[in-house]
């Protein structure tokens, strides 16, 4: 199986101009934004290859970002396909993309170069270390986060109440016995991240934390030093890839394991793809471990702000699908769900009285495998 040797990380303008050129299908006058362009992808996906099963192949506008931004210039064939269907390009060189091959004398070595950093686009965890007082975010994320502030003023207030209750989760499982931790979507190092709420209840705790960012993962190993009886793993991986996640996690799966979706699962917009993810990474896990999850909603939100937050969305400054809470309670089908249930997050054993479900914007439960 050949490599797929990492493309020189510069700009993919031909990509980015293609997509410019290509009507919007929910604005007239526009051209798409990232997550429109996404969302034409996949019906290509299902067009082309309407026998297959697609969950694992489904893109969405990170995706895109990273095609654009250059971070990589090698998707699978599938997904090569449905690009050039989108924009009508002929060869996939057309659009900025390539496809691995094999030279005469065996595989390519890779081209290392540093990732760069694209600091003209908002990222997701840069805009929430913004939100919790953090400094490692640029103007992009600053803007991104204060044009979500516009709608929904509390955001911090959300942002800091679902951090707490990652660490009461956390806190919980370490006490009931887990001495294993997955952290999918682990975002920024922050105050008391997981193995430092993990570690101060049981030293011998082992927490893989994995992310897609390879932002988040300088930081994370540079800034994670947990007690030094413990273990701290930083994974590079994408939460579309579960299975990948699991095989290269080195996760003892003969003992019960505490997996953390937490503010995650909203940045996979399709529900069949996030339903799989959430199945295929419990599935893994042996009985008696536990799934800590939390995900934004617009429930709380009145039918203004919900609707300034699907234009933000529409226009690319918003990248979350916030889903209603009989959605994520589907999540949590086949699991035992603690008391008090899928609440607002800061309603999950509080330690004190928190603010109300309208200000966090967040459902929050803990469940264990049968």
């Amino acid at each position: 199986m050949p490599r797929r040797p990492d493309a020189i990380r510069t700009p993919n303008h031909a990509l980015r101009e293609a997509r410019r050129r290509l009507p919007s299908p929910h604005r007239a006058g526009q051209p798409p934004s990232r997550t429109e362009f996404a969302e034409l992808v996949n019906q290509a996906l299902r067009a082309l290859y309407p026998d297959r099963n697609l969950n694992s192949l489904a893109v969405d506008s990170r995706w895109v970002g990273k095609l654009e931004r250059g971070e990589h210039r090698w998707p699978c064939q599938e997904r090569r396909a449905a690009l050039r269907q989108v924009t009508g390009a002929r060869t996939d060189a057309g659009i900025g993309l390539y496809s691995p091959r094999l030279l005469a004398d065996g595989p390519a070595p890779p081209v290392r170069e540093p990732r760069r950093v694209d600091i003209a686009a908002a990222n997701p965890a840069r805009r929430y270390n913004y939100w919790l007082g953090g400094k490692d975010h640029f103007a992009a994320d600053r803007e991104s986060g204060d044009a979500i502030a516009r709608v929904f003023p509390t955001v911090v207030t959300a942002a800091r109440e679902n951090r707490a209750f990652l660490r009461r989760g956390v806190r919980h499982l370490a006490e009931s016995g887990i001495r294993q931790f997955l952290d999918v979507g682990a975002g920024l190092p922050a105050a008391e991240n997981t193995h430092e709420v993990a570690q101060a209840v049981a030293p011998d705790c082992r927490v893989v934390y994995v992310d897609n960012d390879p932002v988040v993962m300088a930081h994370a190993r540079a800034l994670l030093a947990g007690d030094p009886e413990g273990r701290i793993v930083c994974l590079e991986a994408d939460l579309h890839d579960p299975q990948a996640i699991i095989a290269r996690s080195g996760l003892d799966l003969s003992r019960p394991v505490g997996l953390l979706l937490v503010a995650v699962l909203h940045f996979v917009h399709d529900d069949e793809v996030a339903t799989t993810v959430v199945k295929e990474l419990v599935s893994a896990l042996p009985s008696g471990s536990f799934l800590v999850l939390s995900h934004g909603t617009l429930d709380f939100a009145g039918e203004r702000a919900a609707a300034a937050f699907e234009e933000l969305v529409r226009c690319g400054q918003a990248d979350m699908r916030p889903r209603p809470r009989a959605r994520v309670a589907e999540f949590l089908d086949g699991l035992r769900t603690l008391e008090p249930g899928l609440v607002p997050v800061s309603q999950w054993r509080p330690e004190r009285p928190g603010p109300g479900a309208g200000e966090v914007a967040n459902y929050g439960a803990v469940a264990r495998l049968p």
